[in-house]
């Protein structure tokens, strides 16, 4: 009995609360295409100053490309890894 009474309040609240008339589907669209748009285009903005107002570009690219070169690793191999003895209480 509860549940049916619940139910009865709560689409009585929702009648006399909710906008009549209205497509909240389409509205709920239309928000999320305008946020997704103002998204975009703040990430853009942001990116686009970052640009501009580096002039170390050319520097950084040259220096990341001359640490991606670095192979000194294969000078120096890892040390060979040896299996944990195992503990007494298992032997």
């Amino acid at each position: 009995m509860f549940v049916v009474r619940a139910a009865f309040w709560l689409t009585v609240g929702f009648l006399l609360v909710a906008p009549h008339g209205t497509d909240f589907g389409a509205t709920a669209t239309a928000l999320k295409d305008q946020a997704v748009d103002a998204g975009i285009k703040a990430g853009q903005e942001l990116i686009v100053s970052q640009i501009t107002t580096s002039n170390r570009l050319p520097d950084l690219l040259v220096s990341v490309a001359r640490t991606s070169l670095d192979t000194t690793y294969l000078a120096h191999p890892v040390a060979t890894v040896l299996p944990r003895p195992r503990p007494a209480a298992l032997s």
